[in-house]
C-alpha cells in the first residue's frame, strides 16, 4: 500500500504546472544564446528578435509549451510544463482572448494555467 501512495504522490508532483520566465537582451549573445537554445529553429528565430516578435511551439518530447516575445531590445521566453496538448491549447486561447488588453506576463499566464488546470501553478524566474 506504501508503495502505490508512493507512486501516487510522485506522479501527482509531476503533474504540477509551471512558468519558468527567461529574460535576454538581444545585444547580449551569451545570454540570447541560453535562452534560444531549448527552442525549435532557435538560429532562424535569432534575426526575427530584432522587432516586435510573438510566436508560440508546443515541445511534444519535453511536453513543454515554450512562448517567445521581442520588443526589438530584450526578448523574453515563457516555458509552461506539466501540461497536456489540449490544456496548452486552451491556455493559448485564453491568452488570445486577453491579448491587448493585458501585457503578457508570468504571473498572467500562471493565471491562465490555473484556470485551465484548476491547479497551483509554480513561477520560476
Amino acid at each position: 500500500m506504501e508503495l502505490l501512495a508512493s507512486l501516487w504522490k510522485r506522479r501527482a508532483r509531476q503533474s504540477e504546472a509551471a512558468v519558468h520566465r527567461a529574460d535576454a537582451r538581444l545585444d547580449d549573445g551569451a545570454a540570447l544564446d541560453r535562452l534560444l537554445e531549448p527552442l525549435p529553429e532557435a538560429q532562424e528565430l535569432r534575426a526575427r528578435l530584432a522587432g516586435p516578435f510573438f510566436a508560440r511551439a508546443w515541445d511534444a518530447t519535453a511536453q513543454r509549451d515554450h512562448w517567445l516575445a521581442s520588443d526589438g531590445v530584450r526578448a523574453t521566453c515563457y516555458t509552461i510544463s506539466g501540461l497536456t496538448l489540449p490544456q496548452a491549447a486552451a491556455v493559448r486561447v485564453r491568452w488570445d482572448a486577453l491579448r491587448g488588453r493585458a501585457e503578457l506576463t508570468e504571473d498572467v499566464l500562471a493565471d491562465l494555467v490555473a484556470r485551465e488546470t484548476g491547479s497551483p501553478v509554480t513561477l520560476v524566474t
